[in-house]
């Protein structure tokens, strides 16, 4: 269910009657294109506004003022590309608004329209009484290196293949020279907090060479490390993760907690890293992108899961929306169980899972959501261009059709709007 940023723009071009694609029918220039279905346009037909965007081969995207037409060849004639586009190349002529506006638009209006259109966050990577940040290691700045953890020697690799993860939709694939990935104090104030505290830690493994993959706990003077997974089989079981359990000292000048890759000629998978010690009911929600770093429910599963028990509603949590952390009611500091948040995040335009405004960027909604999106756009559009440096009929007319389209907007958000995830009810019996 997604729609790239490029078909984006053709609806909305159709949609105010702004759309031409074509096929270049001769070779041309640089400063011309050739096609002879433009015959059967009269040459005023490109206006002053008028912009072409060639949509394929070597100069992909490139778009040029148009300054006129001859419609006895069906030759526009605009500012130099960067060379020929050539014959048998496709491109769209933009008359009112250009390409690059509508891009503009499109990516304003994926914000503009919340909550009618929105992502849906459902996220089940936290641990009620975990310490560390993203220990279902879900977030990674790039396919290479994760957000939260610290990479040293080996690579770690995002990994979202069958069988090679036990939770959300990532885990880390450790290879190459021997190394290890770690969470520190400068990753994870919080972890400062575990001084003069035991604490165990566990992780999710699989491995395909023995002596390769273990866990460790470092206070700045002594490490403390768990047996190497020695079964060669696939993960290790929830109930039997890689274990380790240490007190950190009382006054540690550091507190890191390891995942080694300590063979260079294995491939480790390690997933669902959880730190349960003391009482720790502070969760960072911060990269959930929930707006506001408010959700809408927090559940929690039941210590009988796979007996088929409902997940329970938690109730009486406080949220600090400034620096992305809830707190639970004190009864779940030490829970070890996972938590179910429930939202609504703004939409953005994607590549790769990185928010960008190339066309083949995609967006997490389809028709009939996108005639929101189009109508907001549509409606940015118009209400730039009624600005006062225009003469008062234009800005009449514009008015007019902002008008029109706000009309349009609340219409379609009555007929396609999402259904709005339930309101956040926090209420508590203390």
């Amino acid at each position: 269910m997604t729609t790239t940023l490029a078909n984006c723009r053709i609806e909305l071009s159709k949609q105010i009657r702004d759309y031409w694609a074509g096929t270049t029918t001769g070779a041309g220039s640089s400063t011309t294109l050739v096609d002879t279905a433009l015959k059967a346009k009269s040459n005023d037909w490109v206006t002053d506004e008028t912009f072409d965007l060639i949509t394929e081969g070597t100069y992909i995207d490139e778009e040029r003022k148009v300054s006129s037409l001859d419609n006895t060849s069906g030759t526009l004639t605009v500012l130099a590309h960067s060379n020929t586009p050539g014959s048998g190349i496709d491109y769209e002529v933009h008359r009112m608004f250009t390409a690059s506006e509508k891009r503009i638009a499109l990516v304003a209006a994926a914000r503009q329209a919340f909550p009618y259109i929105h992502k849906v966050i459902r996220d089940e990577s936290k641990v009620a009484g975990n310490w560390l940040k993203d220990g279902s290691l879900e977030a990674w700045t790039t396919s290479t290196a994760l957000t939260n953890w610290v990479t040293t020697t080996c690579t770690s690799t995002q990994t979202s293949s069958a069988g090679n993860f036990v939770h959300g939709s990532y885990s880390a694939a450790l290879t190459s020279t021997a190394g290890s990935i770690s969470q520190t104090i400068a990753k994870n104030e919080d972890l400062k907090y575990l001084a003069g505290k035991a604490v165990t830690f566990t992780v999710r493994g699989k491995t395909d060479t023995a002596s390769s993959l273990r866990i460790g706990i470092y206070d700045g003077t002594t490490t403390t490390y768990s047996s190497y997974v020695s079964n060669l089989n696939g993960w290790t079981a929830e109930i039997s993760p890689i274990t380790v359990t240490a007190t950190i000292g009382a006054n540690p000048s550091a507190v890191t907690f390891f995942i080694y890759h300590d063979s260079a000629a294995a491939t480790d998978y390690v997933d669902d890293a959880r730190v349960i010690g003391p009482d720790n009911p502070r969760i960072y929600i911060g990269d959930l992108s929930l707006p506001r770093n408010l959700p809408r429910q927090v559940f929690i599963e039941p210590e009988n899961y796979y007996q088929g028990e409902h997940w329970g509603l938690i109730h009486g949590i406080k949220f600090d929306t400034v620096n992305g952390y809830m707190t639970l009611p004190r009864e779940y500091g030490t829970a070890d169980l996972r938590l179910r948040i429930l939202g609504a995040g703004y939409l953005d335009f994607l590549a790769s899972g990185v928010s960008s405004t190339a066309w083949a960027a995609t967006i997490a909604i389809d028709s009939p959501q996108t005639d929101i999106l189009v109508a907001q756009a549509i409606l940015y559009l118009y209400t730039q261009m009624a600005l006062p440096n225009f003469s008062t009929n234009d800005r009449k007319s514009y008015q007019e059709m902002i008008g029109f389209w706000k009309g349009q907007l609340d219409n379609r958000i009555a007929l396609f709007g999402m259904m709005p995830p339930p309101a956040t009810i926090n209420w508590s019996n203390r």
